[in-house]
């Protein structure tokens, strides 16, 4: 049994219903981030069902050309944080869609209700991590937003921990089982129109190290399901944890889509926002 220091302690981590249950958390880039609503079953996206309509105010997705290109998260009102393979390479211009969900319906409604029309916004910066050369090394970036997003129901950001690595670091470590979302590929071979979720499970990283024949460290997450995975499509979306706050549910960003297996049948890799949340802290305050 390890013994932990009490900074560590404090943190009281309890699996309960699936969701980490914490006593205190670290400071979040921005208070107004979402708080866990609507269903919560698991999903897949190759072999999937569809999110739930109101569950994921956060989602973009990020358009080069009139096609769909990546994923990525709103984190604040003027910034979306997606993968650094998801920039332009020819230095097009990226639009950014919030509050989106079925791409072939104008009006996205449930049984609960309906949502407003999405929004698209034009990218006019991307800060791309220094050496960042390929997805086996520094595959995040911070996308800058041409006008602010104006907060609702529909459109919110994800809630996002800054300021204090070592407490995240050990929240992560805790996390047994976690979420994604995207439009990427489905078992038709084609994206799918409406947005998939998937629940993942937690691996070592020495299992990925060992499927992809490279070391990991800790700028990598390693997740992987037996029946489902994200695929082409998905790059740039979100790895999040529902943690319990008191009276409160937070879904908290931990990762980003980088890659995965070929065909992707397979344990996937996430880049960690764990070891940049310093620069994207500074990014966003500095720009």
């Amino acid at each position: 049994m390890n013994i932990m220091g009490a900074g560590v302690l404090e943190l009281l981590l309890l699996v309960v219903l699936g969701c980490l249950e914490v006593q205190s958390f670290p400071r979040l880039l921005d208070p107004q981030c979402m708080t866990a609503r609507g269903e919560t079953g698991r999903y897949r996206i190759i072999n999937g069902k569809a999110a739930d309509l109101f569950s994921n105010p956060w989602m973009v997705i990020i358009i080069e050309r009139g096609m769909m290109r990546c994923g990525g998260s709103l984190i604040t009102p003027r910034f979306v944080l997606t993968a650094a393979h998801c920039r332009s390479e020819t230095k097009r211009k990226l639009t950014v869609r919030l509050g989106e969900y079925d791409v072939n319906q104008a009006f996205d409604c449930s049984r609960l209700g309906c949502i407003p029309r999405p929004k698209e916004i034009n990218v006019t910066n991307a800060f791309v991590y220094r050496n960042f050369v390929n997805f086996h090394r520094n595959d995040i970036a911070l996308f800058k937003l041409e006008t602010a997003v104006q907060y609702g129901d529909y459109i919110r950001p994800i809630c996002l921990f800054v300021g204090d690595a070592p407490r995240t670091a050990e929240l992560l470590k805790n996390i047994r089982h976690f979420n994604s979302t995207g439009w990427g590929r489905t078992q038709q071979r084609t994206n799918s129109p409406i947005l998939q979720q998937i629940t993942l499970t937690h691996y070592d990283l020495s299992y990925c190290s060992s499927f992809f024949g490279r070391l990991m460290d800790n700028s990598k997450i390693c997740v992987g399901s037996a029946t489902s995975s994200t695929c082409n499509g998905d790059s740039g979306g979100p790895l999040t944890a529902r943690l319990q706050f008191g009276k409160d549910k937070l879904v908290v960003l931990f990762g980003v889509v980088s890659y995965g297996a070929a065909h992707c049948h397979g344990p996937t890799i996430y880049t960690s926002v764990v070891p940049y949340a310093d620069w994207i802290e500074s990014v966003v305050r500095n720009h």
